[in-house]
């Protein structure tokens, strides 16, 4: 199973990008997981650029995706929402076919009690309007992440391992079944 997955923090330090990084070192052989931490990458989306002269950012990434087997995106909230570096990045997908359904698992990871839920919730809203296929039973919010991850970013937290092994089992039936 070859897996993307996205981080939708420009943040250094963001627990969403240690929570795919640790995604990576918690795969089994027969999953291969690459972190996609370049959105701030992204230039603003312009709905007048033709989708053969996309920026060579997009054209990567859409290339990721259609070789990817599923998609994984983590997210923050900032202001209740999707980071608007994310649904930049989003926006300029809207038009390519990479992502129909294409087994997609959301996850947020916060400081907050509620682990994301508003940002979570958003994005599949988004997803669900671009045709992806949302793998909901690999979807999960984390709450309390100062908790949950050491002082290097490591994840700590034994429940939120396990759910990642509940995630990647998830994901291999949506995709086998896709």
């Amino acid at each position: 199973m070859n897996l993307l997955a996205i981080s939708g923090s420009v943040r250094k330090g963001s627990y969403n990008l240690a929570f795919l990084r640790a995604m990576k070192k918690l795969c089994s052989k027969d999953t291969s997981v690459t972190v996609y931490d370049q959105i701030k990458e992204i230039p603003i989306f312009d709905p007048d650029v033709d989708d053969n002269n996309v920026p060579d950012s997009i054209g990567s990434l859409i290339s990721m995706m259609r070789k990817a087997d599923g998609v994984i995106i983590s997210t923050p909230e900032y202001a209740h929402g999707v980071p608007g570096a994310l649904k930049n990045t989003l926006d300029w997908l809207v038009s390519s076919e990479a992502l129909i359904l294409k087994p997609m698992v959301v996850t947020s990871v916060s400081t907050s009690g509620l682990g994301g839920v508003r940002s979570h919730s958003a994005l599949i809203l988004i997803l669900s309007a671009m045709n992806t296929n949302v793998v909901v039973e690999g979807s999960m919010n984390i709450p309390y992440a100062k908790i949950k991850f050491d002082e290097s970013m490591n994840l700590t937290d034994d429940v939120t391992k396990k759910a990642i092994g509940v995630l990647f089992l998830a994901m291999k039936q949506a995709i086998k079944n896709s």
